[in-house]
């Protein structure tokens, strides 16, 4: 048996839509004894709405969360003194942003975006105002008012995290570095007992180079990020160009 771990967005999916040959890809897959992991930035709530079908477990937030249906397999929450380092820095260039735990976000910071963080979300789950003492969250996304501004809040954050846009959406996911798609990966694998050397990992954007460096097997997809592909054991075509397929069928999964 062997895991495969698929990031969503440029990965497996573009917006909430899979391509119909990775959707048979990953059917098959899994027909033949294998299994599917979802590995995001994304929170619970919007992995299995959106994608619940396709999986047999979840990696999310970045890495600090996975489970597999109610069985946790790994949980790394941000501590009281992270979420308030962040909340300052953020504050500080103007960004708005959402902290995110499994079924709610909390948003905070400029009001211009607040609109479209809301957007994502039900209207249960979503709230306004971040308060350190008593959210519990996994990781952020932020908000900008464009690609320089963006870069001001990634430089802000620094070393410390790794921003990953959302493609022409004004929001990007932040990897928080010390527990990533690297550290979760390497969780599941020893809990249920499968070897790297039996890991795939698939992904095209810069939160997912941990994962990609775990995982026995690295796959890029050919829309993906350079930096990504100069690390990956094996590029594949464009998501819209079978690239799921193609790849499962290079390792003879399916």
């Amino acid at each position: 048996m062997s895991i495969a771990f698929f990031d969503i967005d440029g990965t497996l999916a573009i917006g909430r839509d899979i391509p119909a040959s990775a959707e048979q890809a990953l059917t098959q897959m899994r027909a033949n004894g294998h299994l599917v992991f979802i590995c995001t930035g994304r929170p619970r709530a919007y992995a299995e709405k959106n994608f619940g079908q396709y999986a047999d477990g979840f990696v999310c937030n970045n890495g600090r969360l996975a489970f597999m249906g109610e069985r946790n397999l790994h949980d790394r929450a941000l501590s009281r003194q992270e979420v308030e380092d962040f909340v300052k820095t953020l504050d500080e260039v103007g960004s708005g942003y959402a902290f995110l735990e499994e079924w709610h976000a909390w948003y905070g910071g400029d009001p211009t975006y607040e609109h479209i963080a809301a957007g994502v979300w039900d209207a249960s789950m979503f709230s306004v105002g971040v308060d350190p003492a008593t959210i519990h969250a996994f990781n952020f996304d932020i908000y900008f008012a464009d690609a320089a501004h963006r870069q001001r809040i990634a430089d802000a954050l620094g070393d410390a995290c790794l921003v990953n846009p959302h493609g022409p959406h004004p929001s990007a996911d932040v990897a928080v570095l010390g527990c990533d798609k690297g550290d979760a990966i390497r969780s599941v694998a020893q809990v249920l007992g499968v070897g790297l050397d039996d890991v795939y990992a698939f992904g095209d954007g810069v939160n997912d180079q941990p994962m990609l460096r775990v995982a026995g097997h690295g796959v890029a997809m050919g829309n993906a990020v350079d930096e990504l592909k100069e690390i990956a054991e094996y590029v594949t075509t464009d998501i819209d160009k079978d690239g799921i397929k193609n790849a499962l069928e290079h390792y003879g999964l399916i």
